[in-house]
């Protein structure tokens, strides 16, 4: 059973100052709109846009919680950069990537940035194009001292389910 409502000014505050760099797509929201599509997932709306998800995830053996900017937000905000780490990706990799398939590490061209095992990865293609976000494996020095394996776990990428879900939202309003 989806749910859907409206923060208040003061949620969204409390939203902004506990969601870091992402913060700065609540803070000058209009209205901030809560879709939550079940336990593990909700999508916020800001002023019309499905631009941040919360996503509960199992990574390790453990549940951890991330929010993330969706990829529609790359692409109805191409003016906005986020500082987080990126990923760049050949193009032998991209068609496995947007099916869902983890980052290995020979398709990785290029790596920017500093993050640690867990932490939040933007991955792109050769024309620096959005496709994917994913949680690092591994830290960013070791992912540069290696050669092969599973580095990027992806929990969003080009077509998945939380894409489609945005579009249809965007189509809504």
């Amino acid at each position: 059973m989806v749910k859907r409502y409206f923060l208040s000014n003061k949620d969204v505050k409390e939203l902004s100052n506990a969601v870091g760099e992402l913060g700065v797509i609540f803070r000058n929201a209009d209205k901030v709109e809560v879709y939550e599509l079940n336990e593990q997932t909700t999508i916020y709306i800001v002023d019309n846009k499905p631009l941040v998800a919360k996503l509960s995830i199992k990574a390790d053996s453990e549940q951890r919680e991330y929010v993330i900017p969706l990829l529609t937000y790359f692409y109805l905000s191409p003016t906005y950069t986020l500082n987080y780490p990126t990923i760049t990706v050949d193009d032998g990799a991209v068609p496995h990537i947007v099916n869902g398939a983890d980052v290995m590490r020979p398709g990785i061209k290029e790596i920017n940035g500093d993050f640690g095992n867990g932490d939040v990865v933007l991955i792109r293609d050769l024309k620096g194009r959005y496709i994917a976000i994913g949680v690092s494996l591994v830290s960013a020095s070791e992912m540069r001292s290696i050669t092969k394996g599973k580095v990027v776990k992806v929990i969003h990428h080009l077509g998945d389910r939380l894409w489609h879900l945005s579009q249809e939202l965007l189509k809504s309003k």
